[in-house]
């Protein structure tokens, strides 16, 4: 039985205990541990399930189901992480207060778009925001900060606005799913698979603005040769 099976038949034991929460213990390693009976004190009670901040979402819970349908729609797996973590820490159920729901948090309107029957399902919401996202990397190519910025306020508010919408909740998101590919190497956004000779789009190479605000972008920078 899979480590995912196992949690969610953890899960199900809890709720019809009437137990709310399961506990974990997060290693030096990152790696998060679940139980409904802790030994040891360094297992905290957490009332919704969900990865603790320190946990290594890499090698945490979805991260094969990630991997693969990452790969198939040709969308760096990292950036995809970073955008659950930021969306809903990876909290299945979770469904915000406009009514966005699952891992990805998906919009009724959004997940009708791109056929997912249920939002809830791990894999069909992440199939859909994976979808979704691959249509905003396309729209706005090299510009890794407007697609993130699309994908929470809505690829039309990008376009109306020229560049990120000027509300807070939208540029808290972009810079918060930056942050957390911050200190890794930016994510390669890989071109749609054509075939077995699909080649892959550059990399996206990180500048710093004079106000230290990172910018992202798939064109090198530019290298000033040194005056004769």
């Amino acid at each position: 039985m899979k480590v995912s099976q196992l949690l969610a038949l953890l899960i199900l034991a809890l709720a019809s205990a009437g137990e709310p929460a399961v506990y974990v213990s997060v290693g030096p390693d990152g790696v998060a541990t679940y139980t409904d009976a802790p030994a040891r004190a360094d297992f905290q009670r957490v009332p919704a399930f969900g990865l603790p901040p320190s946990a290594d979402i890499a090698r945490g819970q979805y991260a094969d189901l990630i991997d693969q349908i990452a790969s198939q729609h040709g969308v760096d797996a990292r950036l995809v992480r970073a955008i659950i973590r930021v969306e809903s820490n990876f909290q299945p159920q979770a469904i915000s207060r406009k009514g966005a729901q699952g891992l990805m948090q998906l919009m009724p309107a959004t997940a009708g778009r791109f056929a997912v029957g249920d939002p809830f399902d791990p894999a069909e919401n992440i199939r859909g925001g994976v979808q979704y996202l691959r249509t905003l990397l396309d729209m706005f190519p090299g510009e890794l900060h407007l697609a993130l910025a699309a994908y929470n306020a809505g690829e039309n508010a990008v376009l109306r606005h020229k560049g990120i919408p000027p509300y807070r909740e939208t540029q808290d998101y972009v810079a918060r799913v930056l942050k957390h590919l911050d200190g890794h190497k930016p994510p390669t956004l890989v071109a749609r698979a054509a075939g077995p000779a699909a080649a892959p789009r550059p990399a996206v190479y990180r500048t710093l603005d004079s106000d230290g605000t990172p910018r992202y972008s798939n064109v090198p920078p530019l290298v000033r040769s040194a005056a004769p």
